[in-house]
């Protein structure tokens, strides 16, 4: 029971960092001078987009928009995914052993 609850949380930093990752990754691209145009907006979120910054046309001040319910999705999406890819890997590989 214990190395499954260790298995478990193993997979649990490998979903988070992978999430953290993958919204960095937007971000990098989303503030790269060859996405602006005349209005700036980027969107943060991966498969669903749980933040959003935008400038509405002739304002000069930026908008944002928070969306927890995607956001939520969005961690357990990836938790699910990856966690259950850790443990697949991990029951395989103990298998053949």
């Amino acid at each position: 029971m214990k190395k499954a609850t260790l298995n478990i949380i193993k997979g649990t930093v490998l979903s988070a960092l992978l999430f953290f990752s993958t919204s960095y990754m937007f971000v990098l691209y989303r503030i790269s001078p060859i996405t602006m145009g005349d209005t700036y907006t980027m969107k943060i979120g991966f498969p669903f987009i749980y933040y959003r910054q935008f400038q509405l046309s002739g304002s000069p001040f930026l908008n944002t928009e928070w969306n927890v319910k995607m956001l939520i999705f969005d961690v357990f999406i990836y938790w699910v995914f990856i966690t259950g890819l850790f443990l697949y890997y991990k029951k395989r590989t103990s298998v053949l052993k």
